[in-house]
């Protein structure tokens, strides 16, 4: 399977789960969902997550370094822009949405290389 069929394969199975969430009512997964939203459309999120996206594009541990860079990120935004204790929940879901980002844009650049 090539990396564009992984990446639409992964993009497609995170949609169906979305959607189950959804009319399902399964409150967990809502719950997820819209506080990943929420902290995609934050500046404090989106801006590192794209600088990050691009910087590492080359190198062979990818993944491992924007995990790495996403909680980082989110314990950087929590203790220094939000300026207070966060739980654990919100720090992760802040990681999350980082990650979530850099998919996106890494999908975006495979699916424009072709």
């Amino acid at each position: 399977m090539s990396k564009k069929q992984t990446y639409l394969f992964i993009l497609a199975m995170g949609l169906i789960l979305i959607f189950i969430g959804q009319f399902m009512h399964i409150s967990y997964l809502n719950r997820v969902t819209n506080n990943t939203w929420t902290w995609m459309q934050s500046p404090y999120v989106f801006a590192p997550a794209a600088i990050c996206a691009f910087i590492f594009m080359n190198n062979g541990k990818y993944w491992l370094i924007n995990t790495a860079a996403a909680l980082v990120a989110s314990l950087v935004i929590q203790y220094l822009i939000v300026q207070g204790g966060g739980s654990l929940y919100i720090i992760l879901i802040r990681a999350f949405a980082f990650l979530v980002i850099v998919y996106l844009l890494n999908l975006i650049k495979v699916i424009l290389d072709k």
